[in-house]
């Protein structure tokens, strides 16, 4: 259930992100130029009313050709003739970020024989700001754009969350000021991603997936001093590699620059370890499980070549 729930919501911010990017960054319209008129010289003088044949065939030519030339400049150029996505960008950006830790504490071998933890579960939900690079290339036809992007964000995501008096696994506190403790910490992550969507003159919608990886410190402990002798501590980093999702948008500002806004679900696997205890306690032990998702919205900038 916390699974599709996750699904649920990432679907409902792709939804709203092209839904407020479109909003955003709706195309100018474009203004036809107003023709010029041309008047016919009036004439006074009998005699220059009286031309030859081949002069005022000439005159007709004339005024013809004249014709054409402020029709044409009349129409407009093709709305997509001065914004084609097609070529190699490079730029950075700046966001937000807000995770799913949950942390799962198994008493080994079983809750029943280790008697003074219960199973448990603590939720740390790392957040924090976020920013980094990007660069990609874009291929276009017709109204169809489609390309790849590799981008690497660092972040200040992190979240901690402690619960005191420890459950044991009879349903009462474990008496003292013991307390069980779990923490994520994202130092970067990164996408190697497809996009692909729909361009409309100067605004490009796409939708986007590929593959995400991220550096991830991870802490744990089961500490149940001082009235007990025993604590169960974990701390360790890990690179861990998964799957991302999500929405954006681009619009062109200028001739080699465009503004982009994007939001990205990420979800990097759960990461496990199985820790003794400070003091050799056999076979007592506790497992942890961390699950390492996140959402992410960015902002940034893209110079194209």
């Amino acid at each position: 259930m916390q699974h599709q729930f996750s699904l649920k919501t990432c679907v409902r911010n792709i939804l709203g992100i092209l839904a407020l990017t479109a909003w955003i960054v709706m195309p100018a319209s474009v203004n036809g130029q107003q023709s010029k008129t041309t008047q016919d010289p009036q004439f006074e003088n009998g005699d220059k009313v009286a031309l030859s044949g081949e002069t005022a065939g000439s005159s007709r030519r004339v005024s013809s050709s004249e014709k054409k030339d402020t029709e044409a400049a009349s129409v407009p150029a093709p709305s997509g003739s001065s914004y084609n996505w097609t070529g190699v960008y490079v730029g950075g950006h700046v966001g937000y970020g807000w995770g799913k830790a949950d942390t799962f504490f198994d008493p080994l071998p079983t809750a029943a024989q280790f008697i003074n933890l219960a199973p448990t579960t603590l939720k740390p939900n790392p957040r924090g700001f976020a920013g980094g690079i990007q660069g990609g290339y874009n291929w276009q036809t017709g109204h169809f754009v489609v390309g790849g992007e590799a981008d690497v964000t660092w972040t200040d995501m992190k979240g901690t969350v402690t619960l005191t008096p420890i459950p044991q696994n009879n349903g009462t506190p474990f008496p003292g000021a013991g307390f069980l403790t779990a923490s994520q910490n994202t130092k970067y992550f990164g996408t190697l991603r497809v996009r692909a969507g729909g361009t409309f003159s100067r605004v490009f919608l796409y939708g986007t997936a590929g593959l995400a990886y991220g550096q991830v410190v991870y802490q744990a402990d089961s500490d149940f001093r001082p009235v007990g002798t025993e604590h169960y501590p974990a701390n360790f980093t890990r690179t861990r590699t998964g799957w991302t999702v999500g929405a954006g948008g681009e619009v062109m500002i200028a001739k080699h620059w465009s503004w982009k806004a994007e939001y990205l679900y990420y979800d990097l696997r759960k990461q496990s370890a199985t820790i003794d205890p400070a003091l050799p306690l056999p076979p007592f032990q506790v497992r942890y499980t961390w699950t390492t998702q996140a959402h992410t919205f960015n902002t940034g900038i893209n110079y194209r070549f």
